[in-house]
């Protein structure tokens, strides 16, 4: 697989991260202050972070297709017992990602819609402010946030609401995971043949999958849980 293809979808992961933390932690900063002044205004903003949560998991979901497999054989080595039963937790394995990768694939269309209630909520909220104007819903957090409310407002949009990039993002990935999942299947041998010697080779091919796509399966991990504590923290 082209290697700038595999670094196109790792960037894009890190800049969705980078982003999306920015937002929490305004956020998070601006919680006591909108309590206090813009109490009404809880309710959407749990609402807006539970559906961007819902796209951070769909595109961590993306990443545990080829990173979630582990072999029990050791270096290039073949021991054919072990082989064995490797190739059979591997079949098994990789046909479950092609059933995940269809359900994925549905649930991408489920993220359009939720997309489309990102957009409503931040409309919602802008509505709410004293300018109503194009990102103003930063203002009602921290005079920190509104001093950035263009360029918060601009990653919400460009990812999440109008633009949408981050169904792109996950059409895209899920592209990535499935010529990887084709690839291994191809390193076992022609079409509808596995042969169990070719395991060691196999492991090395998914591994190096799995190492690229483990540090943003674990970020986005992570920011899904601060997404959910935020939510909840302005909810409660």
């Amino acid at each position: 697989m082209p290697l700038a293809e595999i670094a196109a979808s790792v960037k894009m992961m890190g800049e969705v991260v980078t982003n999306t933390r920015e937002i929490v932690k305004a956020v998070n900063d601006g919680r006591e202050y909108l309590k206090h002044y813009y109490p009404d205004a809880q309710e959407d903003i749990s609402k807006l972070l539970q559906q961007i949560q819902r796209a951070i998991e769909g595109l961590g979901s993306v990443t545990k297709v080829i990173s979630g497999f582990r072999f029990v054989l050791v270096g290039t080595s073949v021991d054919r017992t072990a082989a064995d039963r490797d190739l059979a937790r591997l079949n098994d394995y990789l046909i479950a990602q092609r059933d995940k990768t269809l359900a994925l694939k549905g649930n991408i269309r489920k993220l359009k819609a939720d997309c489309d209630k990102v957009r409503r909520l931040r409309n919602n909220l802008d509505a709410r402010t004293k300018s109503r104007s194009w990102g103003s819903m930063f203002e009602l957090l921290i005079p920190e946030a509104r001093k950035r409310s263009h360029e918060l407002h601009s990653v919400l949009s460009n990812f999440y609401a109008d633009d949408q990039r981050m169904i792109q993002l996950l059409q895209e990935s899920l592209g990535v995971a499935e010529k990887a999942v084709e690839e291994v299947e191809g390193v076992l041998g022609p079409s509808g043949i596995a042969n169990p010697y070719n395991v060691p080779l196999a492991a090395q091919v998914l591994g190096l999958y799995a190492d690229i796509f483990r540090v943003p399966n674990n970020d986005l991990q992570n920011l899904a849980d601060a997404l959910n504590k935020a939510s909840m923290a302005i909810a409660s």
